[in-house]
């Protein structure tokens, strides 16, 4: 299926040539709605987050004033589908660019919609967040992804890291790109059983900082690897992490460093951008720690793709030495065996660099509910015996 959205031809970009069918319904209602009517709708919440969806919200603020934005858990079965499942509620009038867009995130009981009342969206405060398209330049790039911003103090967390540090995959950053390696289904007359070759690494056996090789169904011979991968990248250690890991999950971003001489499938993003191994460790890190994670639990519904991998606000290394090792360090030591009281000054160090306060640091530690309250509270305490300094 084939879609235009401002023009483009979507069938000609292999990374968005499946258009969902609310983006045709959406253009559609954009083209057909004169100019001063109204448009509302019910649809996923892969408008305002997925990487597919980019050209359709470019169409959105730029031929509509989308005044409002709430964003519908389905936790409790409001809809006869998967209970994992998120929605959208927008409302937009064609004709004019968006200004300003009235967002609130989280809603799970409907009867809460009737407290919206008739008072104009921006100037609502049942509307905890208000976001630009500037901002979400600022925040996104051109993609204008939507985060799930449920407070005024998610908002200032991310604005503020956007500010400090530039995106992973830009030039100005690391320019780090990541992609998949094997195709377990397609490629599948090349796997054999475990023992007769390199081991294939599955996205069930990443867990943070380590690598389960000990669980895989599957190996390859090099030479089979080296064919199909077109390149020997499968020879040395490089960064991974899993494709499916939903925001409700007890961390999101699951990442550590696959050893040399291993393949992966496509539940697993590998770093393709050849870095030496302390810069890889320092992603690592971050990549588990509470404060990346909860920047990739605001664009994150079960997938975590390279887009928002690629989009996160990571430092380079030119920009903090001394952190760059200590954390590097840290990283290398989580990896070959986990220490509570490591993890936790990796986390403080983390909330350092992104200059959050207190009380934004044991905000984000709040919203990861299914992880031990030991680890969170040490995280914590490590954190404040720094700032206290």
């Amino acid at each position: 299926m084939s879609y235009s959205i401002g023009g483009l031809d979507r069938a000609s970009d292999h990374r968005r040539r499946h258009a969902n069918r609310y983006q045709l319904f959406l253009e559609r209602a954009v083209a057909l709605t004169r100019q001063g009517g109204r448009i509302g709708l019910v649809l996923p919440s892969g408008l305002a987050t997925d990487h597919g969806s980019a050209p359709l919200r470019q169409l959105l603020l730029s031929r509509c004033d989308l005044d409002a934005l709430v964003g519908i858990d389905n936790h409790r079965g409001v809809f006869p589908i998967h209970r994992s499942v998120s929605f959208l509620l927008i409302t937009a009038s064609p004709g004019a660019s968006t200004r300003r867009v009235a967002c609130r995130f989280g809603i799970e009981d409907p009867a809460v919609l009737e407290g919206i009342g008739e008072e104009p969206s921006a100037r609502s405060a049942w509307f905890p967040v208000q976001i630009s398209p500037e901002l979400l330049r600022r925040i996104s790039g051109s993609g204008l992804a939507i985060p799930a911003l449920r407070s005024a103090t998610d908002l200032a967390i991310l604005d503020r890291a956007s500010t400090l540090f530039p995106s992973l995959g830009s030039m100005r950053g690391w320019a780090a790109q990541f992609g998949r390696e094997l195709n377990a289904s397609d490629d599948r007359g090349a796997l054999l059983a475990p023992g007769h070759g390199m081991p294939v690494v599955e996205g069930k056996h990443l867990e943070p900082f380590r690598v389960a090789l000990d669980r895989v169904r599957f190996s390859i011979h090099a030479a089979d690897a080296r064919r199909l991968l077109r390149s020997d990248r499968h020879a040395r250690p490089r960064l991974a992490y899993r494709d499916v890991a939903g925001s409700t999950n007890r961390t999101t971003l699951i990442a550590a460093v696959l050893p040399a001489r291993c393949a992966s499938t496509h539940t697993v993003f590998c770093l393709r951008t050849p870095l030496p191994q302390r810069a890889q460790y320092f992603l690592c890190a971050l990549f588990n720690s509470f404060v990346v994670n909860y920047f990739v639990r605001l664009r994150v519904t079960t997938h975590v793709t390279t887009a928002t991998v690629e989009q996160l606000p990571i430092p380079a290394p030119e920009a903090i030495p001394a952190a760059f090792k200590e954390i590097a360090a840290l990283g290398r030591l989580l990896s070959t065996r986990f220490d509570q009281g490591a993890f936790a000054i990796l986390n403080a160090r983390v909330a350092e660099l992104y200059q959050l306060t207190a009380e934004e640091f044991r905000h984000i530690l709040d919203t990861f509910p299914l992880v031990a309250s030991e680890d969170r509270d040490a995280a914590f305490h490590a954190f404040a015996s720094r700032v206290d300094r």
